[in-house]
């Protein structure tokens, strides 16, 4: 086969779009049967367990091609400056490269190296160098496929089995580049299960001809290769990729296909995938790709549930922006709805703050586990904007602008939490996890990059998670404020069905002995006087403050702690919310404790918590103190335009331990007494509900909206309890669907017992609803256990919506001929000879 000839064959396989395309061009070649012809990925004949342990979905395996592809870049503007990438001239960060290299800055500040503070035309421009290709088919036909073209380094053909096509070792591990995020060389195998039934993917490649020595004509080629499964009946696959040159003389060790030109048509323009031409890069294709169910579809990748949504929150910040484009011709749409630049969750967030995010957010909260320092940015959106965002993601750890990992936002409804039920559709938390170390990295995250471990130190930082957000004020006055909107302007409405219950739940003991008996909360919501007198915080860029709430600064704070609990401080100060997390200029927190004339650091804290002007720090004492023990400790907050920081002392008194709640609770608890009455609290009781009606013009008010066969759907929130020493205990509020379609159809063969129907329907839903939260409130739970339950996303309000959904048609019937049949009748039902 001549270059021209295999040339040819290269451009073939770019614009092939299907899988059958693929194997009939290779076919027709002459090397899709030629076994001889394909070697082992990896040289490894037990690869598949190497790349069948990469990432779990598809768009986290795709993420690792952008990761790739970046360093790729920064590694090219390395070489071409005559940098060794692991010498010591290089660039010790991604930051620092990206400062180095795209804005020839090598002194950064903290504003340097980021996206966020380009301008488009800047971020466009960049982007070019890395873009995506969707072609192929739309979601009716079939799969699309994807293409990721860099202007990187590349590879010269001889380079490719030990880079590119390498696994675990080799050239291709960039495991001693600083300025990189790729480790492991796994060679962003994680795609390939994703690819088709074949399982292909086309690799095209060229050395920049300014890192080749002169006179290697080889090494100035292209070259280009084709992976694939083969299943040959074992008890594994194997992955294999297309090297037929000396491949008769070379058993399983053949050479990559590669040819003389001077460009190849390796990047887009507008919708013309392969149009422009490059002197060197990387081409990467992966054929009729899958989509994440339920998490963005293969339909337009510009549109809301398309690919760039996902691309943004799993690449929040990445080092160097990307350009998608749209290339499928079955889809419409005026001319600049074809392409986009991939920039980041924080930086769409940043750009459209003020349409999406609640005021006052974002916030920022600086959190220490075992030493190990990471900061916490809060996310609060206006009703209904976070789906834009996000799907089922609550909290999102982040290494060097890439999601490693997440909690689903159901951690928001823990009873540790603090019940943000109301809200939990609209927070995301994005925790920065860069600066930790390798080792802590390790054990939180998999190798695949895409999930957390169940490692102890997922636990602790977990437990530092709940405190931070049980402390937030601004989450919870934002909970109040939903939930005094959905609910306030019904309750009085609802008393008489209220007390029609509660005299329900008195003539029947099994239903009364339920509950939690006492006065209902008259109004859980402040008054409007009061949040009349709330005034708007505006937060400066540099605080000219950071003290100890009530004190002068420079006052010491004495403080009382129990052993067995956390201590709290509370700051005030003038910064503005996100002083801690933000991209420009952020502030530094550190906590010591003092011993004699040393400062030893606090491995285990949580804050400052910054809301309005109001800082909460929150210190686990530490493991080894005792009962009389004064601990001294200084606060540090470092701002760069500041030449001294703000230092606050103070000092902890270790008091006795405290009497504790049951295992896996929190705070001072009061057992119940022995006298019986409405106010005892019973060992397992619950609430008594809040019913609230909710009618047709209303279902789209809800998140997500009511629909004609939603049935009930419940909320949990806490109302503090005085007469238990100020803890608190969950509250239901029922949410009963008056419209749902087969109440209304009941209702129009009710004749005059409208009234009667419509109070079945309600009371029987409550009773359900209630029958299913004892049960539940029942069951002893360790903490592993509530954990694994929330991973699978199954809450209590989920199955309650769930089954009352499924039992809605049947309800009404059910009480209706079952109140109406008598004695003998059931008798005759029951030996069977009823006909």
């Amino acid at each position: 086969m001549n270059n021209n000839e295999t040339k040819t064959i290269c451009l073939a396989l770019m614009k092939a779009d299907s899988e059958a395309d693929i194997i009939s061009l290779l076919t027709d070649s002459g090397y899709w049967k030629d076994e001889s012809a394909w070697r082992l990925y990896g040289d490894n004949d037990n690869n598949f367990s190497i790349i069948g342990a990469q990432q779990s979905s598809p768009d986290a395996a795709l993420v690792e091609k952008f990761v790739n592809s970046i360093d790729h870049r920064l590694i090219n503007e390395c070489l071409v400056r005559g940098m060794n990438p692991e010498g010591p001239e290089a660039p010790q960060s991604i930051r620092e490269a990206v400062a180095n290299f795209f804005e020839d800055n090598p002194k950064p500040d903290s504003n340097a190296g980021r996206v966020a503070s380009w301008l488009d035309k800047k971020r466009t421009e960049v982007a070019r160098g890395i873009t995506l290709a969707a072609t192929g088919f739309t979601p009716k036909v079939g799969r699309p496929c994807l293409t990721i073209s860099d202007c990187g380094e590349g590879q010269t053909p001889d380079m490719v089995p030990f880079t590119l096509m390498s696994l675990m070792t080799g050239k291709g591990n960039k495991v001693r580049i600083p300025f990189v995020q790729g480790k492991f060389n796994m060679g962003s195998t994680g795609v390939l299960q994703f690819c088709g039934r074949n399982n292909l993917q086309l690799i095209v490649t060229r050395r920049n001809p300014a890192l080749v020595a002169d006179g290697s004509s080889s090494d100035r080629q292209w070259s280009f290769t084709v992976v694939r499964r083969e299943d040959h009946g074992g008890r594994s696959t194997q992955f294999t990729y297309l090297a037929p040159l000396e491949s008769r003389t070379k058993t399983r060790k053949g050479e990559v296909l590669r040819f003389n030109a001077d460009t190849m048509p390796i990047f887009p323009v507008g919708r013309d995938a392969y149009r422009k031409e490059a002197e060197w890069g990387t081409l990467i294709k992966v054929y009729e790709y899958a989509a994440a169910s339920g998490i963005y579809s293969n339909t337009h990748i510009l549109r809301k549930d398309g690919l760039l949504g996902r691309l943004n929150l799993l690449l929040p910040d990445p080092a160097l922006p990307v350009r998608l484009h749209e290339c499928r011709p079955e889809f419409r749409g005026h001319e600049g709805s074809f392409e986009n630049t991939l920039t980041g969750l924080a930086v769409r967030l940043e750009d459209d703050r003020g349409e999406n995010l609640e005021n006052g957010f974002p916030t920022s909260c600086p959190i220490s586990v075992e030493g190990q320092s990471m900061v916490a940015t809060i996310y609060g959106f206006k009703k209904g904007k976070a789906d834009t965002y996000r799907k089922n993601e609550g909290i999102i750890f982040v290494v060097n602008g890439q999601t490693h990992g997440y909690l689903e936002k159901v951690f928001f409804t823990r009873k540790s939490v603090g019940r943000l039920n109301y809200i939990a559709d609209s927070i995301l938390v994005m925790m920065d996890c860069t600066h930790i170390a390798g080792r802590m990295r390790e054990d939180l995250f998999k190798n695949s990059r895409d999930r957390l471990s169940r490692h102890d130190i997922r636990f602790a930082v977990e437990d530092k998670l709940e405190e931070m957000l049980k402390q937030h004020q601004g989450l919870h006055d934002l909970k109040e404020r939903r939930r005094n909107e959905e609910i306030q302007s019904r309750l009085e409405d609802e008393k008489p069905l209220e007390e029609v219950l509660r005299t329900l739940l008195q003539r029947a003991p099994t239903l009364a002995a339920l509950f939690l008996k006492g006065p209902r909360a008259t109004n859980p919501f402040k008054t409007a006087d009061v949040r009349g007198k709330e005034k708007e915080f505006h937060g400066k860029q540099h605080p000219t403050f950071f003290k100890f709430k009530g004190k002068d600064y420079g006052k010491e704070l004495c403080r009382e702690c129990h052993i067995n609990q956390r201590c709290r401080v509370v700051f005030e100060t003038d910064a503005i919310n996100d002083y801690f997390s933000r991209n420009t200029d952020p502030g530094e927190f550190a906590l010591y404790i003092l011993s004699g004339t040393h400062r030893v650091p606090v491995s285990d804290y949580v804050g400052p918590n910054l809301h309005n002007g109001v800082a909460t720090l929150t210190v686990q004492l530490p493991i080894n103190c005792e009962v009389g023990d004064g601990l001294q400790f200084e606060a540090v907050v470092n701002d760069p335009t500041l030449l001294d920081p703000f230092t606050n002392r103070f000092s902890i008194d270790v008091k006795e331990a405290a009497e504790t709640q049951q295992p896996g609770t929190k705070g001072v608890r009061k057992p119940p007494s022995d006298e019986t009455g409405d106010d005892r609290e019973g060992a397992s009781g619950i609430t008594l509900p809040k019913p609230i009606p909710v009618y047709e013009g209303d279902w789209d008010k809800y998140d997500p909206p009511f629909d004609r066969h939603t049935a009930l759907r419940i909320k949990i929130d806490e109302e503090p309890q005085a007469e238990n020493g100020g803890q608190t205990h969950d509250v239901y509020d029922f949410f009963i669907n008056m419209d749902n379609l087969f109440f209304k159809t009941e209702l129009k063969s009710a004749g005059d017992e409208i009234d009667l129907v419509s109070a079945r329907w309600k009371y029987a839903l409550i009773l359900v609803g209630l029958a299913m939260l004892h049960d539940e409130a029942k069951k002893t739970k360790v903490r592993e256990e509530g954990r694994k339950e929330e991973e699978n996303g199954q809450t209590i309000e989920a199955r309650v919506e769930h089954f009352t959904r499924a039992l809605a048609p049947v309800l009404l019937p059910m009480i209706d001929s079952l109140g109406a049949l008598e004695i003998e009748a059931l008798s005759a039902v029951a030996s069977g000879e009823a006909t």
